[in-house]
């Protein structure tokens, strides 16, 4: 049991030892009795506060509405909590703004009316709501298109304000299979941008190997720092890995000038569940750059396939028919059709060259017809004309890497055949995958073949090539003129 004086003894105990500051006021909005937890979030000795205005903790621009509130307060008192959902701050002494939650509960002692404010320090909270508004952000963008390198110096200079730090760098792996300090933020750290590091011995690369945080007494006296950290005057540092699913995608470094406090168990943590968000969001942007890159490659794909399948395809088709109507034409009538067949072709060369620039397709790894199509080009000059390639079946898809190396070396041989030997104007290929075979068929409008063709290197090293894969070639002396290639390989 307490005797009569405990219980007071007791009360100004836990008045004292509360970790949340209470201020009391009247009805006149003074201040008549504050906690020492008041020092630590204000700044003010309990004493000082005492006859003071409650405004003097209140931030300028809000003051006028704070007494409105106090008035209506003592109109209609009640216990709850003030502005419940709203950000609320409070002012230091410093004149800056400090963010809190206010509880409050009206008291009355001998007939007097008094307002008791319980005032919990906010700020960790705030500062959480903060980290989760940033990624949240960061995240928006990437999914919004953003490049993880455009969203960086973003990520830079929320990491900095959230963790009340005074430098900010983001390293990542470079092309090179070095280190680069690809974003910073904060006074002075310009010089940092660009700077490359070991991939094996800086302390960004220990970080990103072990996946854990580091935390530095002293950044402008620790070994494996860049250089360029001895002039930004730094101490307190922290390494924090970049990482997802156990992949490393960078660190993030924290710097604090010296001087300044260390970064503590709970700084450490803060910036921990920042970096994985927000390496988990740069995860998420890379996958959406991936999938919006394909879909640009699957688009150009099927534009690339009409305008070859369909249009060029066409085009070839009047060609034939004109070339076929040439030999019946003579004088001006067959200089025209000559004319008009040098435009198709000039019409095909154009239109395949659109067809390579397409921007998904200029990312994305040659298929089979773009490397036949290539060669067709690469001859083309040559030939006065373009090589004429058809295609039919799924040549892209079904041949088989060993056969498509093959086939690409046939394809060279039998054209620089035509070049240095048939004299020919025109050459016109088909390559058909179809029922498990691949068969290539090359006609040229040449002198055509001797009857008892030499054995020359190239005629023996297409056949090779086609029964080493266990397939055929045949080679023969059209009766209009020109040389036919028939070359047919299992797939």
């Amino acid at each position: 049991m307490l005797d009569s004086r405990q219980p007071g003894q007791l009360l100004d105990a836990i008045f004292s030892a509360s970790p949340d500051a209470v201020v009391v006021i009247d009805d006149s909005s003074r201040i008549v009795l504050s906690s020492p937890a008041v020092t630590s979030l204000f700044g003010y000795s309990p004493e000082e506060l005492v006859g003071e205005l409650i405004e003097v903790l209140i931030p300028i621009e809000h003051r006028r509405r704070h007494g409105d509130h106090v008035s209506r307060f003592f109109d209609a008192p009640r216990a709850r909590v003030m502005a419940a959902g709203l950000e609320l701050t409070g002012r230091h002494r410093d004149g800056s703004e400090v963010a809190v939650d206010v509880s409050l509960s009206p008291v009355e002692v001998d007939g007097r009316r008094y307002s008791a404010a319980f005032v919990r320090d906010a700020r960790e909270r705030q500062r959480e709501i903060d980290r989760l508004r940033a990624v949240n952000e960061i995240t928006r963008r990437l999914l919004g298109g953003s490049g993880v390198r455009v969203i960086l110096p973003l990520v830079a200079e929320r990491a900095r304000r959230l963790t009340r730090s005074d430098a900010v760098w983001i390293v990542t792996p470079a092309a090179s299979g070095e280190l680069e300090v690809v974003s910073v933020d904060g006074p002075g750290t310009e010089v940092l941008l660009g700077v490359t590091l070991s991939a094996e011995t800086s302390r960004s690369a220990e970080a990103i190997r072990s996946g854990s945080s580091e935390v530095i007494g002293d950044l402008s006296a620790t070994p494996n720092v860049p250089s360029e950290v001895i002039d930004l005057e730094l101490g307190p540092g922290l390494y924090v890995p970049l990482v997802v699913e156990g992949r490393g995608l960078g660190t993030l470094v924290l710097g604090r000038v010296r001087g300044a406090p260390g970064f503590e168990p709970h700084d450490v943590a803060f910036a921990e569940a920042f970096a994985g968000a927000t390496a988990a969001a740069l995860e998420l942007g890379e996958v959406r750059s991936e999938l919006d890159r394909l879909g640009i490659v699957a688009e150009d794909e099927r534009i690339a396939r009409d305008l070859h399948d369909t249009v060029i395809q066409q085009l070839f088709a009047i060609g034939l028919s004109l070339q076929a109507s040439r030999g019946t034409a003579s004088g001006l009538t067959g200089d025209r059709i000559d004319a008009a067949i040098g435009d198709l072709d000039g019409v095909i060369r154009d239109i395949r060259t659109t067809i390579f620039r397409l921007p998904g397709r200029t990312q994305s790894v040659s298929g089979l017809r773009d490397e036949m199509l290539r060669l067709g080009d690469k001859f083309g000059e040559e030939l006065a004309g373009v090589a004429r390639i058809a295609f039919h079946g799924p040549v892209d898809t079904l041949v088989p890497d060993v056969v498509a190396e093959e086939l690409l070396q046939v394809m060279n041989e039998a054209l620089s055949n035509v070049v240095r030997h048939a004299r020919a104007s025109s050459v016109e290929a088909v390559v058909v995958v179809e029922d498990g075979w691949l068969s290539l068929s090359l006609v040229d409008d040449g002198v055509g073949i001797a009857d008892e063709p030499s054995a020359g290197h190239g005629l023996r090293n297409m056949s090779d090539r086609a029964i080493k894969l266990g397939g055929t070639c045949a080679v023969s002396r059209r009766e209009r003129g020109g040389t036919l290639l028939e070359w047919r390989v299992p797939i």
